[in-house]
């Protein structure tokens, strides 16, 4: 009960950012592309820029971004193989791109930043590159694939900054470049806009819809591999690595819990506008997954920790 009130202590100002959005997209001029156009090629490479920059190498938890990769990649090619066997418009596409990813940054840092010690929060954000990898290479492919060919789809990845904002501060780490306190001031800042910039969208989206319109068709789909692909691949990382590998410790496994129980991604408005993906309908799907987390979240977190203490048992 504890965990359940602090996690809703700090999820419920996410939903009051939707709110806020809803608000500004259905009483003010406010434009959704342009919005994503900030968050997309704005903030998140700052972000990102200033997280790598801040990375603590370690040779085993430099694994964790390479199976969380592994993970959106084999539940990504499954769902885009399967998806437009029954959906025969970009709807598939929309579907394969939101299977690739999570909203582990705007919905999933605060949790973390409220439950884990500093140290492990960087840690979170190694874990989370795998995933802002795939998103902006393997995600934003399959959604382009919608509108362009191979061809034009890498050449779509390629421009997004943050790839070049991911590669530049992963460089200057490596010689060894100290991040200034000027800096780490406005990277804070930063991460403030990134997040709420990045839940208002949802609202934003729902707020231009002359009515709200709920595709439960299309949520089945998207939930299917958020809420049931993603918690499974997570508990098969969580029984090797106990029963095989013993590479990792119980606080990574319980960030795992969370990384796989979060919702939809947040950017998955901002993607599905710039490449006409229905972003409305897109938007309506992130929020009904983003109230569901608040109890997805601490299942999750349950569920592992008695997944876990059955596996000691065999470990033992």
């Amino acid at each position: 009960m504890d965990i359940f009130l602090l996690l809703a202590a700090n999820i419920f100002p996410l939903y009051i950012l939707i709110g806020l959005g809803y608000i500004a997209g259905r009483k003010m001029d406010v434009h959704l592309h342009s919005m994503a156009t900030i968050a997309i090629y704005f903030l998140a490479p700052m972000v990102s820029f200033g997280a790598m920059l801040q990375l603590q190498f370690d040779p085993t938890v430099l694994l964790l971004p390479v199976i969380m990769f592994g993970v959106s990649a084999v539940i990504g090619f499954c769902v885009y193989k399967t998806a437009p066997k029954f959906w025969k418009d970009t709807t598939s596409n929309l579907i394969s791109m939101a299977s690739t990813t999570g909203n582990t940054g705007y919905f999933g840092l605060p949790i973390i930043l409220a439950l884990f010690d500093v140290k492990y929060v960087a840690v979170y954000m190694i874990m989370n590159l795998g995933l802002t990898i795939a998103e902006l290479t393997l995600g934003y492919y399959f959604g382009a694939r919608g509108h362009a060919d191979i061809k034009g789809s890498i050449i779509k990845v390629l421009k997004l900054p943050t790839i070049h904002g991911v590669w530049l501060g992963l460089l200057l780490n490596y010689i060894n470049v100290e991040p200034g306190a000027l800096f780490l001031r406005y990277w804070n800042y930063a991460v403030g806009g990134w997040i709420i910039i990045g839940m208002m969208l949802i609202g934003v989206a729902l707020g231009r819809q002359p009515k709200l319109e709920l595709d439960f068709r299309l949520m089945r789909w998207l939930f299917a591999s958020r809420f049931l692909l993603w918690p499974l691949a997570g508990a098969l990382v969580v029984g090797a690595d106990m029963l095989v590998f013993h590479l990792f410790d119980a606080t990574i496994y319980k960030m795992i819990s969370i990384f796989v129980a979060v919702p939809l991604a947040g950017n998955l408005v901002a993607f599905a506008t710039n490449l006409n993906l229905h972003p409305e309908r897109a938007a309506g799907a992130v929020l009904v997954s983003t109230i569901l987390a608040l109890f997805t979240i601490p299942l999750s977190m349950a569920a592992f920790t008695s997944y876990e203490n059955f596996l000691l048992a065999f470990v033992r």
